[in-house]
């Protein structure tokens, strides 16, 4: 009986190491992958995250194997792979709902990267579609003020911007604006992109006072952030110069074209 005990405490002990090494095996996977989509190897953090979504399937750890799925999905999308972005996508999408159910985290997650490929595709009433239930998801359970729910509001106002419906594009801007003054204060990097964002809307409606306002407020932070000469601000400089000859004001046009040129040469 004592044996008999012993075998069965024996064999349960190496069934769950066995599971252990299986979940270690597959974090490992997903961390190396990780690493290589940070050092700017695609393909290798593909093959990782590839074999990581095996792991966690044996594992029956749906959360991550979705997570898996749309890691890939995000780097095909970024090598304009919209196919294969997408076919990774729906099956984290498949997988995610049947299991996770409709209003999990991960699954704003693939909402946002399918609201992402669509607008590229310039399909933006699908696009919209797919970033408003990535909106809804992380507004239920995130509440309003959080960073993920701002990247949500400034993903919809850059689909409209594309859309062309300016007004709900600085709507949705302005909102993330809200939000991320909230959450990082008025010099925050974030709060930047929707000074950018905003100034870039602006300009489409031809509201160009409005439009250079909030250039030079994401000028000003930029420049606080990173210092005068920093490469990045070029793009902000190159905006106002663009704005103004378009408001026919040929001075302030070439004078921060200088600006920006003079920073490409440093």
């Amino acid at each position: 009986m004592v044996f008999r005990y012993s075998l069965i405490l024996f064999l349960f002990t190496v069934w769950t190491m066995n599971i252990q090494a299986q979940e270690s095996m597959a974090d490992q996977y997903f961390e190396q992958a990780d690493a290589y989509k940070k050092n700017s190897k695609p393909d290798s953090a593909i093959l990782f995250y590839e074999k990581a979504s095996i792991g966690y399937e044996l594992e029956d750890n749906v959360e991550k194997m979705v997570s898996s799925f749309n890691q890939i999905g995000g780097i095909y999308t970024r090598q304009d792979n919209y196919e294969e972005a997408k076919k990774y996508l729906n099956m984290a999408l498949t997988k995610g709902l049947s299991v996770l159910g409709n209003n999990h985290l991960t699954i704003a997650t693939t909402y946002l990267g399918l609201g992402v490929i669509y607008s590229a595709e310039e399909l933006y009433d699908q696009s919209l579609e797919y970033h408003y239930k990535a909106l809804n998801i992380r507004v239920s359970n995130l509440g309003e003020f959080s960073t993920e729910v701002a990247t949500s509001y400034g993903n919809i106002g850059n689909v409209y911007l594309r859309k062309k419906e300016y007004d709900k594009s600085i709507e949705a801007h302005l909102k993330a604006l809200e939000i991320r003054k909230k959450l990082f204060g008025a010099s925050g990097i974030e709060v930047t992109q929707s000074y950018f964002h905003l100034g870039n809307a602006y300009r489409e409606k031809k509201e160009y006072k409005t439009s250079i306002g909030y250039f030079e407020k994401a000028l000003e932070n930029k420049t606080k952030q990173l210092g005068a000469d920093h490469k990045d601000l070029v793009k902000y400089y190159e905006s106002i110069s663009e704005v103004y000859y378009l408001m026919g004001n040929k001075e302030q046009g070439d004078l921060h074209k200088e600006k920006a040129e003079a920073i490409k040469k440093n």
